[in-house]
């Protein structure tokens, strides 16, 4: 009877899976990589993020949205920026253009954006990120919220 109690209440107090939002200004930190938030920026953590090859976070930089996807398989392109041991490469596809960043291991990081139109023109963005393996342990990172 108290076992039953018990999973009800903890039932009661489960509702699923849920967004988390950063809010700048400040850092956002996802797994090693810092992004700079401005005021009035944020970044979403999606709740089917914990698979690989699936949209991960959304960030929201100055009203630009872009989709961070987790387990990007490495690919070819033109290598834009390294960080230590960490490249991003850009790959355009007809008037669509995104970034891969990765590290020695196999999958990496997949950008996206409709507002990305290559690389010198994108600067509104890689200012604002690091994608160092340990950029997060350079900065104070932002708490989430939780809804």
């Amino acid at each position: 009877m108290i076992l039953l109690a018990l999973a009800l209440a903890l039932q009661g107090q489960w509702t699923g899976p849920h967004t988390e939002e950063y809010k700048g200004p400040g850092y956002f930190c996802g797994g090693g990589y810092a992004i700079h938030l401005a005021r009035g920026d944020r970044a979403l953590i999606l709740p089917q993020s914990a698979s690989a090859g699936v949209q991960g976070a959304r960030l929201v930089i100055g009203g630009r949205e872009v989709n961070v996807w987790s387990g990007a398989s490495h690919a070819p392109g033109r290598v834009v920026v390294r960080y230590g041991g960490t490249a991003v490469t850009e790959q355009a596809n007809g008037d669509e253009v995104e970034y891969r960043v990765s590290d020695q291991t196999d999958f990496g990081l997949r950008l996206t954006s409709d507002a990305f139109r290559g690389f010198k023109r994108d600067g509104w963005f890689f200012i604002k990120a690091n994608f160092a393996s340990s950029a997060e342990d350079r900065v104070h990172c932002l708490a989430a919220y939780s809804y």
